[in-house]
């Protein structure tokens, strides 16, 4: 399935070291103010080779608008985005061709269908991840328009074992990217930087976790059942790749859901603004675990490679949980008064 969303849909298609890769986004109204400086930047965010922790992979990921704008408004057509892939060393990769690299997807992308595209991963490769990150800068835009008290942020909250203290409310993007390990705590950031470099060196990788808040959801907004609003978000996050888990409500409730249900219900924000499947007014609160990557020892030591996704992941998070946002917008619009 290379499509996500039902109303609000998007669809990503290429590979890692193919021509391109790109997304073709349906059902965002005419009229959105949407220019492709709007995607650059939001693509900007997600780039390889921004700093010594990531990949040394260096790519301008210049994006391209293929259908769906003129004149910097949506026309309410299918938004098409390409960005051409420029550094893919593809060579590097021949010795794979007959190998599988172990905890990466290889083996069963193989056994299932019978041939695969072992450059860089192919489709599984966490480059796909731009065209969701186009998908959701479209979805932001159309936010924006039409509901622009919603504000979705997202930052790193663990690497290894570091955890950072939770930020104050307010926190902001910018200050979220002040620093190359996106974390906000000033007390940490310096040191899970470190650990990162250190894992780096070694050929070694970690894992860790990132949180999101969003402020301002209409109170409602979900599909009762099946469609529940934390269902639709953990489908959206846990289809991204070295996810292993997705937790809502505020960062420490881990250690507050041992206590008796006096307790715990007490506190207004133990919910994470979802109730009954529904945003209940209060800022929605999610915690996503993230997995080492796979990619370690004398594959890593060659540099191609991120250690630690976390920082690079930030946008990728945000851009999925604003396309689930727009698509249920669209869903409460079209049928507020019916499950």
């Amino acid at each position: 399935m290379n499509t996500f969303g039902e109303l609000f849909r998007l669809t990503t298609f290429g590979e890692s070291h193919g021509p391109a890769l790109g997304a073709i986004l349906d059902g965002c109204p005419a009229g959105v103010p949407l220019t492709r400086e709007q995607l650059q930047v939001a693509l900007d965010r997600r780039r390889p080779g921004q700093s010594t922790l990531t990949t040394a992979r260096s790519e301008p990921d210049q994006v391209e608008i293929l259908s769906g704008v003129f004149e910097d408004k949506t026309l309410g057509t299918p938004i098409a985005a390409i960005v051409r892939n420029t550094n893919q060393r593809s060579g590097d990769y021949d010795k794979l061709k007959a190998q599988d690299r172990p905890g990466h997807a290889d083996a069963v992308w193989r056994d299932r269908f019978k041939h695969r595209d072992h450059r860089g991963g192919g489709r599984t490769s966490g480059r796909e991840t731009l065209c969701r990150v186009i998908g959701g800068a479209i979805a932001e835009a159309y936010l924006a328009r039409d509901l622009p008290s919603i504000r979705t942020v997202a930052y790193v909250s663990q690497v290894g074992n570091l955890v950072a203290a939770v930020p104050a409310p307010g926190l902001t993007r910018a200050q979220v990217d002040a620093h190359a390990t996106r974390c906000p705590d000033v007390a940490i950031r310096d040191e899970m930087s470190q650990r990162i470099l250190t894992a780096k060196e070694a050929g070694d990788s970690l894992g860790g976790a990132i949180d999101v808040r969003v402020e301002g959801l209409p109170v409602g907004l979900g599909e009762p059942i099946f469609g529940k609003l934390k269902a639709r978000i953990a489908q959206a996050l846990g289809s991204i790749g070295a996810v292993t888990g997705v937790v809502w409500g505020p960062p420490d409730l881990l250690e507050r859901i041992g206590q008796p249900g006096i307790q715990f219900h007490a506190v207004k924000d133990a919910y994470g603004g979802i109730q009954g499947g529904l945003a209940n007014g209060e800022p929605m609160q999610i915690r996503t675990f993230f997995k080492p990557p796979a990619t370690l020892q004398e594959h890593a030591k060659g540099g191609r490679h991120d250690p630690c996704i976390m920082p690079r992941a930030v946008p990728v998070l945000e851009a999925m949980v604003s396309l689930v946002i727009a698509d249920l917008v669209l869903h409460m619009n079209a049928r507020p008064h019916a499950l």
